[in-house]
């Protein structure tokens, strides 16, 4: 089992976009209080930055991020998991977004996969951007011969 990590590229452009943006806050400190409202936005913004840059970085360190086995998909640093028999395609999208692997899940299975990762809608697909993750195009292609042999196997409760 393989795991695709969150690109170290990422991570690193998060974090000094995070302290360029909190020393840009400080630049004119003579004036901050005649700039109060920029300046208290500035700072909200280059924490949340530095703070899911951290997060990403933590993650990365634990060994999440997106692999397969026997059961189903692991796509997200929360470790939610699709299983194969809910799983109704795979397919490569390229947008101006950029390029993704999309998993569409079969529509009998929304409410089950809403419950169990405990989100407040269903979805129907589910993106992995290939810009977050290292070795994009190596991840889609052993996901897709994966898919291709679990394709039609019943689901073993």
């Amino acid at each position: 089992m393989k795991i695709y990590r969150t690109s170290m590229y990422r991570i690193l452009f998060f974090m000094v976009s995070g302290f360029i943006l909190l020393l840009l806050c400080f630049w004119d400190y003579k004036n901050i209080l005649s700039h109060l409202l920029t300046f208290i936005i500035g700072l909200l913004f280059s924490f949340g930055l530095l703070g899911y840059s951290f997060y990403l970085l933590k993650k990365r360190k634990e060994g999440k991020g997106i692999y397969w086995d026997d059961k189903g998909i692991v796509f997200d640093p929360n470790e939610n998991k699709v299983y194969w028999y809910e799983i109704e395609d795979i397919k490569f999208y390229k947008g101006r977004g950029g390029k993704s692997t999309v998993i569409y899940t079969h529509y009998t299975n929304h409410e089950k996969i809403r419950l169990r990762h405990k989100k407040w809608l269903p979805t129907t697909a589910h993106s992995i951007d290939w810009f977050w993750i290292e070795k994009p195009r190596d991840m889609h292609t052993n996901l897709m011969k994966t898919w291709k042999e679990r394709k039609y196997e019943k689901p073993k409760h």
